[in-house]
C-alpha cells in the first residue's frame, strides 16, 4: 500500500511538472526563475502584481512574431497586438485589457534573404 501511495504521488508530481512547463504564460519575478503556470494572461497579471513581478510568456511556448515595432501585447485566445513604440506604453495597455507585453522579432531589411532554417508559415501561438 505504501509504495502505490508514492507511485502515486511521483506521477502526479510529474503531471503537475508536464502542465506547469506547457502553459503559456508565466510570472516573472527578479532573482526567480520563470512560473509558467498560467493559461489566461489576466490571471497571470493578477499574480504577478501580488508579487511585484510582470507576467510574461513562456519562451518554450511562444515564439515573438516578426513586428515593425518592437512591442506586443498578447491577450487570452491568442491574440497579438504589434502596435507598441514602447516597452511603457504596452504595459498601460496591458494594465488596462490584460495580457503579457513581449518584445517582437524585428522586420529583416529588405532583399535580405530569411536566416537559414527559418520557416515563413511557422505557426505561432502563445
Amino acid at each position: 500500500m505504501t509504495f502505490r501511495s508514492i507511485l502515486f504521488g511521483c506521477a502526479l508530481a510529474v503531471l503537475g511538472h508536464v502542465h506547469a512547463e506547457a502553459a503559456p504564460f508565466c510570472v516573472e519575478t527578479s532573482g526567480i526563475p520563470l512560473r509558467c503556470l498560467y493559461t489566461d494572461p489576466t490571471s497571470c497579471q493578477q499574480e504577478a502584481n501580488r508579487n511585484g513581478g510582470r507576467c510574461a510568456v513562456n519562451p518554450a511556448e511562444f515564439v515573438p512574431p516578426v513586428s515593425a515595432l518592437p512591442y506586443c501585447l498578447v491577450e487570452a485566445g491568442g491574440v497579438t497586438s504589434c502596435v507598441f513604440a514602447d516597452h511603457a506604453t504596452c504595459e498601460r495597455e496591458v494594465a488596462r485589457r490584460g495580457g503579457a507585453c513581449v518584445a517582437s522579432t524585428p522586420v529583416p531589411p529588405p532583399g535580405r534573404p530569411p536566416s537559414p532554417g527559418a520557416d515563413p508559415y511557422q505557426t505561432k501561438r502563445p
